[in-house]
């Protein structure tokens, strides 16, 4: 698929050459497992990497191009050292002993040989959730704000993200994930569309309204909208806030962007 970009989309991408002195490259990547990801230039890479999948209509790659333009600008709006990426904990057990009564039960339903591969989906999703959510928010609030021909695009491609989260909702999702896990994901897609909703002006949170996570997912908009300080570093300490608040602090660390493994560009 060529990509069709508008002119300011251009414009943002133009933002992130003269911010970061690296290039932009798109790659198609029909197996990736979110809508689209950047992969942000190490010290020694030519260029940034966005991934993304060719199903994507042009009005869907528009918004998510200039989202993820937008996590470029962040982290390079730091100070190298502070440029810190969320990575699996040293401690690989802490998730399983946090797991391990659901684990039991889930082994009725789940065969025990793809149980491993099973909770680290859950850990993985769930880590790349809480960790992108934060910035997400006010990326999409800085697109709304900061480029108006930008406003049906990013609309058509948070009404797609809605449908995806929304499946999480069903009682079949329910009965083979365990509680903390599944209570954890509906409480942030609460907070993140009701925040979001509430900036764009359309209630976005509407299938959220009257289940159970509404109640810690308000607890968690107001702590959001009280504390945030919008830079990288304010990324970084709300993220942190919301492990806190969903008890996941010990399921990821903090690692510096230049530590990450040399097979960075492999991974989804």
């Amino acid at each position: 698929m060529t990509l069709e970009l508008i002119e300011p989309v251009k414009k943002i991408l133009n933002d992130v050459e003269t911010a970061t002195g690296k290039s932009v490259k798109f790659v198609e990547k029909e197996e990736l497992g979110v809508l689209a990801t950047v992969k942000l230039a190490r010290r020694s890479m030519s260029a940034h990497i966005i991934l993304y999948k060719r199903q994507h209509d042009q009005i869907i790659i528009n918004h998510l191009v200039a989202h993820e333009c937008g996590h470029m600008l962040r982290m390079f709006g730091v100070s190298e050292e502070k440029r810190l990426i969320p990575s699996r904990p040293k401690d690989s057990g802490v998730v399983l002993q946090e797991l391990d009564r659901d684990l039991k039960r889930l082994s009725s339903v789940i065969p025990l040989r793809d149980l491993t591969h099973v909770i680290s989906t859950w850990r993985d999703g769930l880590i790349m959730q809480l960790t992108n959510y934060p910035p997400d928010i006010m990326i999409e609030k800085w697109i709304y704000d900061g480029y108006p021909e930008l406003r049906k695009y990013q609309l058509a491609s948070l009404e797609k993200q809605l449908d995806q989260a929304v499946g999480g909702l069903s009682r079949d999702v329910q009965m083979i994930t365990p509680p903390k896990v599944y209570n954890a994901s509906n409480m942030m897609n609460y907070a993140f569309f009701d925040i979001l909703g509430d900036h764009l002006k359309i209630d976005l949170a509407k299938p959220y309204r009257n289940t159970p996570f509404m109640k810690k997912g308000r607890q968690l908009v107001r702590l959001t909208e009280k504390d945030y300080v919008n830079t990288y570093d304010g990324d970084v300490a709300m993220i942190n806030r919301w492990a806190e608040f969903l008890g996941l602090s010990k399921w990821f660390d903090w690692v510096r962007f230049e530590d990450v493994p040399q097979d960075y560009l492999n991974s989804a």
